[in-house]
């Protein structure tokens, strides 16, 4: 299957589905194979309708930003790329603006690790699974 990437600030972002305990909605994703884990931020936890205090603590993570806590939520349903994930373990960190502003979280190999093959054709911006 062949799949759109936008390509933004040199960041390739893909759109998600999460299916949550109140609704199902659409988010973007930074595609990061330097990622080990998929990360949400903590707004998008909270719109999903989950109580941050209520999470369990996750692993200390490396970011570009240095070293941050976690939390961890096992999301009902992740879907991408036509694969859809059910109870999906993400972590959720408090996002710096900049990734604010061009995502919703950041897609790790976690996930990616999923395919037996993926292929990046940069001229037409697609990704095939």
């Amino acid at each position: 299957m062949t799949y759109e990437l936008l390509i933004k600030k040199r960041k390739i972002i893909v759109s998600a589905m999460i299916e949550s305990k109140n609704e199902s909605r659409d988010f973007n994703f930074i595609l990061d194979t330097g990622a080990s884990k998929t990360i949400i931020s903590e707004r998008v936890a909270i719109r999903l309708g989950y109580e941050l205090y209520r999470l369990q603590k996750g692993d200390r993570l490396m970011t570009a930003g240095g070293a941050v806590n976690s939390k961890v939520l096992k999301l009902p349903k992740f879907s991408l790329f036509g694969k859809d994930m059910v109870n999906f373990e993400v972590n959720i960190i408090d996002f710096p603006l900049q990734i604010m502003l061009l995502a919703d979280g950041v897609l790790g190999m976690d996930f990616l690790l999923k395919f037996k093959n993926i292929t990046f054709n940069f001229d037409e911006k697609t990704i095939e699974t």
